[in-house]
């Protein structure tokens, strides 16, 4: 990038210009993505899991999560509209061998996809054996659900190798919308408990009730840091989801996007920062006021998916703890998401379909939009580190991906046979404790590349600090007490 040439903002959309107006929320499209694909397993299964194991204790877990990960991402989204440039290829510039940041995440994240989109699609095939009234064994169970779930496979990812990235959004933003309204009505039906709900944002670690020692011994035999951590994990994605969801703003080319680089699959031009130094952005009144400007679209899109996001999550822990727990019920087994269908069965019987219907579309959502988030995860992971994937064509890199994907979650669907034991180990280490390193990354390169009237203020920068903090802490302690069960201890 020549030092000489002064980088400048494009012109202003007319409804960006002064304060927030609602014309702006024509901006929010991939903050509906993230949202739906957080929405199958994080909320509908793992939320309500957490209502009706702790009740509302565990509330600020999962409301600190949403909070802490929309903090994170947005540090990441107002970054790239800034620069131009995605955080991962500055990262590499972080203090030791080069590199080694983006390829540590990289490796992490890519790693991690086959995991969730195993488990993802294990979920709705087990849902589609309960929905069609199929019975049989546990072992005929599971294998109508691989079976189920193999399909499910094999549709998301042709639908990602037709489609456009436009259609996509257009429908990820119905599903998120249509869900919204259902769980919405749902969770003041369920009459919540306001008092224990506002006393569940103290964070405290509770422990088992003996119902669960008794009835659910695996779930007891669980560590309550590892559920906390398996819980902010799932609860609105982690860094595979969110590497991706940052590149998707490549389509909207807001403030420099775009501007010194090009689309996706035309990579052999674009500028890749070879020294860590401020970048050459032109500091004139007028053009950092365009840069703020352009911060509103990042701030929609974000704001609008995390909050989506928060709002699911406190209805679903609500409806657990309001509904299952007191009938003393888990979802688990063969029963992960049928016992949640009295969320709506509440209203009239008759909403065992609607129930269906919302629950299909929620993980298939999820599962169909994960394909596109995690190719576009694995771009922004190798683009910064190999020439090679950055002068390969974009068809070609879709294909490996898909292949990388498709093979790596069916071969994990038949191995496996429990979809949360599957998704554990990723929800874990890529949604938790990579997460905290996410911050304290965008920390140093916030510092490191912008002209100080650009960087994060004193607020931001101290909520990403303390997001790093927490998120950092809490994956530590969750992996540790993982991996000595794995080992026996």
């Amino acid at each position: 990038m020549p030092e000489a040439k002064q980088l400048q903002y494009p012109e202003l959309d007319p409804e960006l210009k002064g304060g927030f107006n609602f014309r702006m929320l024509k901006y929010f499209g991939a903050g509906a993505i993230i949202a739906s694909v957080t929405i199958g397993s994080g909320e509908t299964f793992f939320a309500s899991r957490g209502g009706a194991v702790f009740g509302y204790a565990l509330l600020w877990c999962f409301v600190g999560g949403a909070l802490m990960k929309g903090i994170q991402v947005y540090g990441a989204a107002r970054y790239f509209t800034l620069t131009g440039e995605h955080p991962m290829t500055h990262w590499q510039f972080l203090p030791g061998p080069r590199g080694w940041v983006p390829a540590a995440m990289g490796f992490i994240s890519i790693a991690c996809i086959p995991f969730w989109l195993a488990g993802l699609p294990l979920f709705l095939g087990k849902t589609i054996t309960w929905m069609l009234g199929i019975t049989g064994d546990d072992q005929q169970l599971l294998m109508y659900g691989r079976l189920w779930g193999t399909l499910c496979i094999a549709i998301a990812v042709t639908l990602t190798w037709l489609q456009t990235y436009s259609f996509l959004e257009k429908v990820q933003v119905n599903i998120v919308g249509l869900l919204l309204f259902s769980m919405l009505a749902a969770f003041f039906a369920s009459k919540p408990d306001w008092v224990q709900a506002l006393s569940g944002l103290v964070p405290r670690l509770p422990d088992y009730e003996p119902w669960i020692k008794e009835n659910y011994k695996e779930i007891a035999a669980t560590p309550s840091w590892v559920e906390v951590g398996l819980y902010l994990g799932a609860i609105g994605g982690g860094t595979y989801d969110y590497i991706g969801y940052v590149g998707c703003f490549r389509e909207h080319k807001w403030g420099l996007i775009g501007q010194h680089q090009t689309d996706l699959g035309h990579h052999e031009t674009e500028a890749i920062a070879t020294s860590a130094q401020t970048l050459p952005i032109d500091i004139s009144e007028e053009n950092i006021n365009r840069a703020r400007g352009w911060l509103w679209p990042t701030k929609i899109d974000v704001g609008i998916g995390f909050l989506c996001v928060l709002i699911f999550t406190v209805c679903f822990v609500t409806l657990g703890a309001q509904i299952l727990r007191p009938k003393e019920v888990i979802p688990s087994g063969n029963e992960l998401l049928t016992h949640q269908a009295e969320f709506l069965t509440q209203f009239h019987p008759a909403m065992l379909y609607v129930y269906q219907i919302g629950i299909f579309t929620a993980f298939f959502g999820t599962i169909y939009g994960a394909y596109e988030i995690y190719i576009r995860t694995a771009y922004e992971c190798v683009m910064p580190l190999s020439k090679t994937f950055r002068a390969m064509q974009q068809r070609k890199f879709r294909a490996i991906v898909l292949t990388y994907c498709a093979v790596g979650g069916l071969s994990l669907l038949w191995l496996i046979s429990d979809p949360v034991s599957i998704v554990k180990p990723a929800g874990i280490v890529g949604g938790v404790f990579t997460c905290g390193l996410w911050c304290f990354a965008m920390l140093w390169v916030d510092h490191k590349f912008l002209p100080k009237p650009l960087r994060m203020g004193p607020v931001l920068t101290s909520l990403t600090l303390i997001s790093g903090l927490v998120l950092t802490v809490l994956g530590v302690k969750a992996l540790w007490d993982y991996l000595e069960i794995l080992m026996g201890g």
